[in-house]
């Protein structure tokens, strides 16, 4: 049970402010050896399409999921890292360090997060993450990611914007 959400927040925020001065490398698609997909329990069935597609193109892809309850974890085969807001977050809505130290050892060329506003543990972790090329969907004028898709008004559909991503950074040409 969270009390509060308001120190986690306020640390985010901290953490927003210094993603200018974290390591950046654009890496093209053909770089790109390992991804780690983030996304929350409410989206796994299109996530789960996105992940196969990567690993089509012989990515290997570690996932990490958000579930608000027991109820909303997913039921897959595969493994996933699982972060449960009413299990593995304290009181003040820090994910336990168990899970951060887990997450932070995932390896990731290219972390794409496709976590909604209500994953705040989850996106603390994505702050922290030590990869060098973090995508997603921009959400807030504050923009973490090195790159970013911006859902149009007509079609904020997942499945529509992953793909959208995966031609953007298809694009990207290494030097």
């Amino acid at each position: 049970m969270v009390l509060t959400n308001y120190f986690l927040n306020k640390e985010i925020q901290k953490l927003i402010r210094k993603a200018s001065d974290r390591p950046h490398q654009y890496r093209s698609m053909n770089d790109i050896k390992n991804i780690l997909f983030i996304c929350d329990s409410k989206d796994w069935d299109i996530g789960r399409v996105c992940i196969e597609k990567l690993k089509s193109m012989n990515k290997t892809v570690n996932t990490a999921i958000f579930a608000p309850t027991e109820k909303d974890v997913p039921t897959w085969y595969s493994n996933y890292l699982l972060l449960r807001a009413d299990k593995n977050v304290n009181l003040w809505g820090f994910p336990e360090k168990s899970i951060q130290k887990q997450f932070y050892h995932l390896p990731a060329d290219l972390v794409i997060d496709f976590t909604g506003e209500g994953s705040s543990a989850m996106f603390y972790m994505f702050l922290q993450h030590p990869s060098t090329f973090k995508a997603g969907i921009k959400h807030s004028e504050d923009s973490v990611y090195d790159f970013c898709i911006i859902p149009p008004k007509e079609n904020s559909n997942l499945q529509y914007l992953f793909e959208q991503l995966l031609c953007y950074l298809q694009s990207i040409t290494s030097k």
